[in-house]
């Protein structure tokens, strides 16, 4: 075959994908990673390799690329790698071909400490290739457990997924599902209803709604696969172009020295209730909160946002007690931002942790455990905002000086103590009150005496565990300066 012979075949081929029927297939696979990447970024790799080893039953016919498209391409200028797998090749069946092209694309991530994005759609492990498949898929879990360490991870789930490359899914830092094509399941959903003995549907199963609310698998949820895709680009937006880097916009879009008087006014009302996302809100920059996991565990909110134009990670409390659940959410959220240079600031009103003996046989013990264990480890800027109640290892876990905490800033209405007032009063004094004649005036009496002695915030600002006790007004402007203090 002569060269000129050899440069029409490939041309042919490399546009056909083989037959033309072939290349309409990956139209659906290509249109995702189009939506994804920066115009005309990517850069395809591996596209020829096809399946390869034995198979029982029946065999397939090979096709180039073997059912996963892989390369790599830009976000906003900054590089990425992408592999996406192909629903309408062998419906996304993961083969030994097809899983070492993703381990050798997030390989190649790897050593460019670039981010990772795998847009999964397949109906699991390829059969007729047996233990090849197996090992094949073992190989892309540990090239994704090496990654997680390293580079961030990202997972946009967006037909069925199931078994070994749930596991797949669930191992990257951040899972993206749509509302109706997306499902993560540990076994096919004909199984999974075949052994509970009645119809379900997958969405039931293991549908976004699920993975939302009830497994916190789903860190965002979209509206169809095209958002799916900007929504990835939003948070990428986020991260710094260099894991070792700390993300700073060039230019901020709000000024760091705004006041909000309505902060004040919250202050003023905190014991008539209140919602904080408002504060956040409030004391970020306009239009920069990106939320993690919004419907799980609601009682503590995880977001990424900008303050000043800078990337932070701000964990903050949306209910009166924290469980196992809002533990973990926390505890996931801060180790991400701890590896990638991403600042911390939690907001503290939390009376402690979550009571009654239900609670008790949880492992809320353990899940407590590890959140102060990843606060304690944080090499990461710290700043502690103490909006309301403090109390016990709630306040040990999220805020105190002692587990890394840089800046601790009070606002007036803080209470910091082992227990609340109410309740410090009822163990310490319960002798005094219940030999008056007044108990109730005297229990009040009682809780406002260790209120002010014990859990008032001027006294642990006296004690140089809270470094300010600041008007909420100017809570945004403090943490922008202490920020600037502790990234110089």
């Amino acid at each position: 075959m002569s060269s000129l012979e050899k440069m029409n075949e490939f041309i042919q081929r490399k546009s056909s994908n083989l037959v033309a029927d072939e290349k309409a297939k990956t139209d659906t696979c290509l249109d995702r990673i189009k939506w994804l990447l920066d115009e005309e970024s990517f850069v395809e790799i591996n596209q020829f390799v096809q399946s390869r080893g034995f198979a029982y039953g029946f065999e397939r016919e090979k096709v180039d690329g073997d059912g996963v498209i892989t390369g790599y391409g830009t976000i906003f200028n900054q590089l990425v790698f992408v592999a996406s797998q192909d629903p309408n090749i062998y419906a996304g069946s993961l083969g030994q071909m097809h899983a070492e092209k993703i381990s050798a694309v997030i390989q190649m991530a790897i050593k460019a400490n670039a981010p990772f994005i795998g847009i999964y759609d397949t109906g699991g492990a390829r059969i007729e290739e047996g233990i090849l498949s197996l090992e094949g898929l073992s190989g892309v879990l540990s090239s994704i457990n090496e990654a997680s360490g390293l580079i961030p991870t990202i997972a946009a789930v967006v037909g069925p997924c199931l078994g070994g490359s749930a596991f797949a899914a669930s191992m990257s830092h951040f899972r993206f599902m749509t509302r109706s094509e997306s499902g993560l399941f540990m076994n096919g959903p004909m199984v999974t209803a075949a052994t509970e003995g009645k119809t379900i549907s997958p969405q039931d199963i293991g549908g976004a709604k699920v993975h939302a609310e009830k497994t916190g698998l789903a860190s965002v949820v979209c509206e169809d696969v095209k958002s799916c895709m900007e929504s990835i680009r939003n948070l990428l937006s986020y991260f710094p172009e260099h894991p070792e880097d700390v993300a700073i916009d060039d230019i901020a879009n709000d000024d760091p020295n705004r006041t909000e008087i309505h902060l004040d006014e919250i202050a003023n009302n905190l014991d008539n209730g209140y919602n904080m996302h408002e504060i956040v809100d409030l004391i970020v920059d306009k239009d920069t909160k990106f939320e993690i996991s919004p419907e799980y565990a609601k009682g503590i909110i995880t977001v990424f946002a900008k303050m000043d134009g800078i990337t932070v990670g701000l964990v903050a409390n949306n209910a009166k007690r924290m469980d196992s659940a809002m533990a973990s959410k926390a505890t996931s959220f801060i180790s991400f931002c701890d590896t990638f240079q991403i600042p911390v600031i939690t907001f503290v009103d939390c009376e402690g942790f979550a009571i009654g003996l239900g609670m008790e046989h949880t492992d809320i013990i353990l899940k407590g455990s590890e959140l102060y264990k990843v606060m304690d480890n944080c090499s990461v800027p710290r700043i502690g905002i103490l909006v309301g109640k403090a109390i016990g290892t709630a306040y040990l876990a999220l805020a105190s000086k002692q587990s890394g905490c840089d800046f601790v800033y009070s606002w007036p209405t803080s209470e910091v103590a082992v227990v609340t007032p109410d309740t410090a009063a009822n163990i310490i004094y319960r002798k005094n009150i219940a030999e008056s004649q007044y108990p109730i005036e005297a229990r009040k009496l009682f809780t406002t005496k260790y209120s002010k002695e014990i859990a008032s915030p001027y006294v642990a600002s006296s004690l140089g565990h809270v470094d300010e006790i600041i008007m909420p007004s100017s809570t945004r402007p403090r943490i922008i300066s202490a920020l600037q203090v502790l990234l110089s």
